[in-house]
């Protein structure tokens, strides 16, 4: 007699996914802290990662918000030359004066994507043939 495993098999699938999305998160936000330059620490601890089940995605990033100035740079440094030319004069919190032409990017977030690439597929296949 024939017995239909298909939903089983499909809940099964979905839990290794699961299983797999928490992980990667994981291990991708982990390589994002040991990446990102620190100065006051702010931007390290802001880094984290949240896990969407029902729509199996998963997101690692940061609610700082001068993240995407350490990220892709600024004024004449920004990548793909996307920044302000010429240079600007700001007052820091203390009161002086600064000349800048911007800042060098130093990228934490997609390195730290790519650098687990390869040891995150072979994570899944793991979790995958995991299943019985």
């Amino acid at each position: 007699m024939f017995k239909d495993n298909s939903q089983a098999c499909k809940n099964a699938i979905k839990m290794a996914e699961i299983k797999w999305l928490k992980a990667a998160a994981l291990a991708i936000q982990s390589q994002a802290k040991a990446l990102v330059p620190v100065n006051t620490s702010n931007l390290k601890t802001s880094i984290n990662h949240k896990v969407q089940v029902s729509s199996l995605e998963a997101y690692v990033g940061t609610n700082c918000d001068y993240a995407i100035y350490v990220e892709f740079g600024t004024g004449e440094f920004a990548e793909n030359g996307n920044g302000r030319k010429g240079g600007w004069y700001y007052v820091d919190p203390e009161g002086k004066g600064h000349f800048t032409m911007g800042m060098k990017p130093k990228p934490y977030l997609r390195p730290a994507y790519r650098k687990n690439k390869q040891a995150l597929k072979q994570l899944l296949n793991k979790y995958l043939k995991e299943i019985r």
